[in-house]
């Protein structure tokens, strides 16, 4: 028996209670490197649990494809922990850690999408507007474009110069954050829940009542100290675990999920605590009455009027959170008429408040859940890696806004979070999307629409002729094939996209990051929001939609496999898998009433060509919160449980 599984053994003797003494480590290193942390009491790494969940899934018959449902609809489903697993759950979860001991993250995962569609549909027409015309270089001279940008649109045929094409071009190197990747290794110890019931006392006494913190150390690159650090929040909505203290009628039900708690009652002897020390205040109402004997038969009575009590409502409890990391399908990509021909793209719109709604789905989420303004934090960036949303990767997005300067997405989130932690039928949401940018997908696409649109965007590579002939001459290019294609030129084809080569990298960045949003809050619920797919686009080659269409589920299926690594390292250290999900890989059909088609836009800062194009749009928007939405468990009172 291996030391791990002993300890899950051991933690599921102790009971509910035991988890929290149980020690696990969860060492999660993307280069690919087994590590051990000082101290470890035999935990399992994400690494292992990585490797084992590909040893498992090659002796099952669905094989690796078939485990990414564990918890939903496999031998897992329902399981809120590693002690309440039934025997067979806990036994696939015991072979996964064995087999992984010891060994490194999978330095590249397989194809999980299976077999897709290969029909070819038809697209809408093209906006004959949305092109690079005179009458547009007109308007972005009005609007006080810079001159040489306008000078190149005015040439015939148009030319976009190179400083406002902010679009990676093909063969040039991925984001930075997918060619360094940093070593990410976080501790976690999940704390148990505990429910305690506390009748009306006569005399007010209480103590303090205290559990295990969860405790998450990374490491990441020094801070640097630049006056350009974003802030985390406004002072007065970050607000402090002192606050969440709650008065209840008798008796009393506190729930403690993490940190020092301590509860009040309130009868007709009122008692608030604070720090263990219970100070009591009654409210005395006294009625007297003096009747006075005479020689008559009248009596007269005089009443003392009565001290009017003043009732103080308690202070209620800070609403739940909403809170969002990751890429531009988050952060409010948007593009949006001006005027005439004339398009903008703003591309960080999270919303701030009635005046600002921003255009982020997360936004459309937080007016469902009823989250306020003030307690919604998006900190999602406009082409966000998975690394630059888990390290300080400074860059600077489509727009020309430089991102993460000091402090990266998720130091940002797991503070909110860890300051405000959830409570019992009032759960934090934690919301992420990242994944699309740490492969080269956007210079591939680029491609596709330019040869779609041909010279109407300025220049640009262009896929082969060839490869937009068929369905599976598009995807042999998209893809590669060794064995080649007819219509190519002779010998092997290599792959435009390079989803496979950077797949461990997207997996391991998404389990880094489901980890860290529990970490900090083990009472919130994480859901990784996968990327949608569509079909029926005005700007690809109709041919090429059944390999846009595989190469997105492709990359939902290892962010999948990251979120299922996530979920088992959460289940062995003692903590609840379903409350981090991977969800909603929707697809839409036609792409324009969920999608923004505009390519033709100008970036907000810098006049650069920046496409709205293919973000969701109003509807999109709406399809992805409701969704997302769905997926959250109610308690009883309609709060996220």
């Amino acid at each position: 028996m291996s030391n791990g599984t002993h300890n899950r053994r051991l933690a599921t003797a102790l009971g509910s209670a035991g988890l929290a003494l149980v020690l696990v480590t969860a060492l999660l290193t993307r280069t690919g490197s087994a590590a051990t942390e000082p101290g470890s009491t035999g935990g399992t790494s994400s690494a292992e649990i990585a490797a084992g969940l590909v040893a498992e899934g090659a002796s099952r018959p669905g094989g690796l494809a078939g485990l990414l449902d564990l918890f939903q609809t496999g031998d897992c489903a329902g399981v809120t922990s590693y002690a309440q697993a039934s025997a067979t759950c806990r036994s696939v979860l015991d072979r996964v850690a064995d087999a992984g001991a010891g060994q490194p993250f999978p330095a590249q995962l397989p194809d999980l999408a299976g077999q897709t569609d290969q029909t070819v549909p038809s697209p809408p027409a093209a906006d004959p507007g949305d092109r690079l015309t005179p009458e547009l270089a007109d308007e972005l001279e009005a609007a006080g474009a810079p001159a040489d940008l306008v000078a190149g649109l005015r040439q015939v045929p148009p030319v976009l110069p190179p400083q406002y094409d902010p679009l990676p071009r093909p063969g040039e190197p991925v984001p930075p954050s997918t060619t360094s990747v940093p070593t990410w290794t976080t501790t976690v110890t999940p704390t148990t829940t505990s429910t305690t019931t506390t009748p009306c006392p006569t005399t007010s006494t209480s103590g303090t009542s205290t559990t295990t913190t969860p405790t998450r150390t990374t490491s990441i690159p020094a801070t640097p100290t630049a006056t350009t650090t974003r802030t985390v929040a406004p002072t007065q909505t970050v607000i402090g675990r002192a606050a969440a203290t709650t008065t209840a009628p008798c008796a009393t039900t506190s729930t403690t999920t993490t940190g020092t708690t301590s509860s009040s009652t309130s009868s007709s002897t009122s008692s608030s605590t604070t720090s263990g020390t219970t100070t009591s205040t009654t409210t005395s109402t006294t009625s007297s009455t003096t009747t006075s004997p005479t020689t008559t038969t009248s009596t007269s009575t005089t009443t003392i009027p009565t001290t009017p009590t003043t009732t103080t409502n308690p202070p209620q409890p800070p609403p739940p959170l909403l809170v969002a990391v990751g890429d531009s399908v988050t952060s409010g990509h948007e593009a949006r008429p001006v005027g005439g021909p004339l398009w903008r793209t703003t591309c960080d719109d999270p919303g701030t408040g009635p005046a600002a709604p921003g255009s982020s789905w997360a936004g459309n989420l937080r007016a469902a859940l009823g989250v306020p303004w003030n307690r919604y934090f998006n900190f999602a960036h406009s082409g966000s890696s998975t690394g630059n949303v888990l390290a300080t990767f400074p860059y600077t997005n489509p727009c020309g806004v430089v991102s993460q300067p000091a402090r990266p997405q998720i130091a940002d989130a797991t503070a909110v979070l860890a300051a405000n932690p959830s409570r019992a039928g009032a759960a934090n949401v934690a919301v992420a999307t990242a994944g699309v940018n740490d492969t080269n997908w956007t210079a591939v696409a680029q491609q596709l629409v330019v040869r779609q649109l041909g010279g109407n965007l300025g220049g640009g590579a262009a896929a082969p002729a060839w490869a937009v002939a068929n369905p599976g001459a598009c995807t042999d290019w998209v893809m590669g094939n060794p064995r080649g294609n007819p219509g190519a030129p002779p010998g092997a084809i290599p792959p435009a996209w390079n989803g496979v080569a950077t797949s461990a990298a997207i997996s391991g960045g998404a389990a880094s990051i489901a980890l860290s949003l529990i970490g900090a809050d083990p009472g919130a619920q994480v859901r990784y929001l996968l990327y949608y797919r569509w079909i029926g686009d005005p700007n690809l080659p109709p041919a090429c939609s059944p390999a846009a269409v595989r190469a997105v589920t492709m990359l939902n299926q290892w962010i999948g496999f990251g979120i299922l690594v996530a979920q088992v390292t959460w289940a062995l250290a003692g903590g609840n898998p379903n409350r981090i999900q991977a969800v909603c890989q929707l697809l839409w059909n036609p792409a324009p009433a969920s999608v923004q088609t505009r390519i033709v836009s100008w970036g907000r800062n810098n006049w650069a060509l920046v496409p709205g194009w293919p973000h969701p749009n109003a509807g999109g928007r709406g399809a992805l919160s409701g969704c997302v939405n769905g997926t959250l468990p109610r308690a009883p009172g309609g709060g996220v449980a």
